[in-house]
């Protein structure tokens, strides 16, 4: 479906300031300047998160003069925050992280989406080096906000035309202390998914599906291509079972089904906080980071709305509110000041200090992303 060159919202906003803060935001709500949802047709926009498969089987039908967010996780809590919040009608789509990426690449010569928010820096700079994000000189008046971590990231290239909004680590050496031999693994490190001693008992995402998975596996290649092609080798010729998510890793690694596993952040926290059978380790060379980012469409026709929904990412309130919902994924590191992470995160039990997050350069990751993604499907057969 092609879009509509002019949004529905747009006559609301004439003689409005850009979108800023959710203070201004609301008091433009109080104020019968903006429409909220619900009027002038905002009835049959779905209130929750659209599931892909839903879309594609034409049970749901996405209206081109709405909002139309591509993202995984935290979709419902997103969709229903964020009408209440601005007034802005919102179609929230909630899939995979791979399967965003390929999804937006399916579309790029009609894209049906208006904002990205997936896992992956090097991904989402990608689409921006690709032209396929919108890049008018617009910054968010909330990366002013940004804490130091967030700084770390932004500061990178703060003209960039896309926004981190939480980090964590893609992938938590993990593993089951009820399988043999592993003590052994916080010895081991990184090392311990291709020990013999745990041949066929090792689990990962796969990273043509999984949106952490990719940059878990790719930060093994930064220092050297070869040597990171030398480890996933052996981790293969050790017998890795790939599964198509991490919530299949967690719950096989919970089951004893497999023994040790790189398990994204987030589910790894969401298995302790249900008293799972899981040990943490925090290897002494390092715990891959990896920051999932939005972006708004070079093809969107309704761009003030999709500046408005960075914005609100950005605000300290909504994410704070994401770090308290009934969802593994509320186990993230916030990237603005007066958020803080969810308590289970370190310091805790398992590390005496912050996470000592190691980022790829995102740039380097963008450019290797394909390459490598493709020499994991042929091994994998995928």
């Amino acid at each position: 479906m092609s879009r509509p060159q002019t949004s529905r919202h747009d006559a609301a906003r004439i003689g409005l300031p850009s979108p800023g803060t959710r203070s201004a935001v609301l008091a433009l709500i109080a104020g019968g300047i903006l429409m909220t949802a619900g009027c002038s047709g905002d009835e049959d926009v779905p209130t929750g998160a659209i599931d892909a498969d839903d879309v594609d089987a034409g049970q749901v039908e996405l209206r081109d003069d709405v909002l139309t967010v591509y993202l995984h996780d935290h979709g419902d809590a997103i969709a229903e925050r964020f009408t209440d919040d601005t007034g802005i009608p919102v179609q929230i789509v909630d899939m995979s992280g791979g399967e965003i990426l390929a999804r937006i690449e399916a579309e790029r010569a009609n894209p049906q989406w208006d904002v990205v928010y997936v896992q992956g820096h090097g991904s989402v700079n990608r689409l921006y080096q690709e032209g396929q994000l919108l890049d008018d000189g617009w910054q968010p008046d909330n990366a002013a906000r940004y804490n130091d971590l967030g700084r770390q990231i932004y500061d990178q290239d703060p003209d960039a035309a896309w926004w981190p909004v939480t980090v964590n680590a893609p992938a938590l050496l993990v593993y089951n202390p009820n399988c043999a031999d592993t003590e052994r693994v916080e010895e081991l490190g990184w090392d311990a998914l291709r020990d013999p001693a745990f041949e066929g008992k090792v689990g990962m995402p796969d990273p043509a599906i999984s949106g952490p998975a990719y940059p878990y596996v790719s930060w093994f290649f930064e220092e050297s291509m070869d040597d990171g092609y030398g480890f996933w080798e052996d981790v293969f010729d050790n017998g890795v079972r790939m599964y198509r998510s991490n919530s299949p890793v967690a719950e096989a690694l919970a089951a004893g089904d497999i023994c040790v596993a790189g398990l994204e952040e987030p589910n790894t926290y969401g298995e302790v906080e249900k008293d799972a059978d899981i040990e943490i380790v925090y290897p002494a060379e390092g715990t891959p980071g990896a920051a999932r980012a939005t972006g708004i469409s070079a093809d969107t026709t309704v761009a003030d709305d999709a500046r408005a929904f960075i914005e609100w990412m950005l605000e300290a309130d909504t994410q704070t509110y994401l770090t308290q919902i009934e969802h593994r994924n509320k186990y993230f590191v916030p990237l603005v000041e007066g958020a803080d992470p969810n308590e289970l995160l370190p310091p805790n039990e398992f590390l005496d200090r912050v996470t000592p997050y190691e980022f790829t350069d995102y740039e380097w990751a963008g450019e290797v992303e394909n390459e490598i993604k493709q020499w994991f499907a042929d091994q994998s057969g995928s």
